[in-house]
């Protein structure tokens, strides 16, 4: 069985490679969540210690954010961010977008705002009669986030009920949106929160989403191509 520092050592090595986007998951029963019953404990004692470095976490993420092509923005409230989204939308012209149903997202209004500029706004999920056809056919999605990794400029997406994760696949745009509150220094961080919340859950749930700046891929002639299986341009609006 592979470790748990064997694990975070493959998903680095993807970053680095720039496979935004890539989807983590593990079965290894090496993190079983008995192993840990002091969980929660550490978990708590993981947020006292981000909240007190958040501006420094947040410095951290803009620098990376910029490395990895991120088009970063920090906001200081709901409504910033909602005209920040409709900025973005508004410049590229978007006709179309999808989002998801995740609270990040819900909390903003910006179905209204978007409808007010003559921007058609969809919700994702499992009622929509051709859920693929209708994100591929979108200028831009747009979804909430779970976790901020300062360290790789990560976003991530765990998989649940609501999360829709093509979303953020299909659409030439991708705006991920994400409270400060929402950020960890590194992946270990995150996967301690996960433990945390896995514990108190009956489904083990590990799959997530990663996203690292836009889709980039090297497989033709090893140079660098934006955009081929995944969006070409990523917005990240950062509440604080």
């Amino acid at each position: 069985m592979a470790s748990k520092e064997a694990f975070l050592a493959t998903v680095r090595v993807a970053l680095a490679k720039g496979n935004d986007g890539a989807e983590v998951t593990h079965a290894d029963a090496s993190l079983n969540l008995a192993d840990d019953q002091d969980i929660a404990q550490k978990a708590k004692a993981l947020r006292e210690s981000l909240a007190q470095r958040r501006d420094s976490l947040l410095e951290q993420l803009h620098r990376s954010a910029l490395l990895q092509e991120w088009k970063i923005v920090f906001v200081s409230s709901d409504a910033e961010a909602r005209e920040a989204i409709v900025d973005i939308a508004t410049g590229l012209a978007a006709n179309t977008v999808v989002r998801t149903s995740h609270l990040a997202v819900e909390r903003l209004g910006l179905d209204e705002a978007l409808e007010s500029k003559s921007i058609h706004s969809v919700l994702l999920n499992s009622h929509n009669a051709d859920m693929q056809g209708t994100a591929a056919g979108a200028d831009i999605g747009i979804t909430g986030m779970d976790y901020l990794i300062a360290e790789t400029a990560s976003a991530s997406l765990v998989a649940r009920e609501g999360a829709a994760r093509i979303t953020s696949l299909l659409p030439p745009v991708h705006i991920a949106v994400a409270q400060a509150d929402q950020m960890v220094e590194t992946m270990e961080d995150l996967l301690i929160f996960r433990e945390a919340e896995l514990a108190e859950e009956s489904d083990l749930n590990w799959y997530m989403n990663l996203i690292s700046g836009p889709s980039k891929t090297a497989d033709i002639e090893q140079t660098i191509v934006i955009g081929v299986h995944g969006p070409g341009e990523v917005h990240l609006v950062v509440i604080r």
